[in-house]
């Protein structure tokens, strides 16, 4: 019984070691492409959120105070960012 047993076990650890292979040529160029649209991503989603907010700052100030405009556009975006990490759980 123990032999089965050992045989067992010795087959159900060398299955998945053989099972895994190097990664193709295919996946490499997949990984990559999934990169550079992940990074596309990120960047639309950047831009969207320092249009929406210096459209809200424009609204807040005139263009006078262009200081506290500036300052509200920076905060905005920072504060944008952190809810989206929150949400999310990664870094944008």
């Amino acid at each position: 019984m123990r032999l089965v047993l050992a045989t067992l076990l010795v087959a159900a650890v060398a299955i998945p070691a053989g099972a895994q292979t190097a990664p193709t040529k295919a996946d490499r160029t997949r990984e990559r492409i999934n990169k550079v649209w992940d990074t596309q991503l990120e960047r639309i989603q950047n831009a969207r959120i320092a249009s929406k907010c210096k459209a809200e700052a424009k609204t807040k100030y005139w263009a006078i105070r262009f200081n506290k405009r500036r300052k509200y556009e920076e905060n905005c975006v920072a504060e944008a960012h952190t809810i989206v990490v929150d949400r999310s759980g990664t870094i944008p």
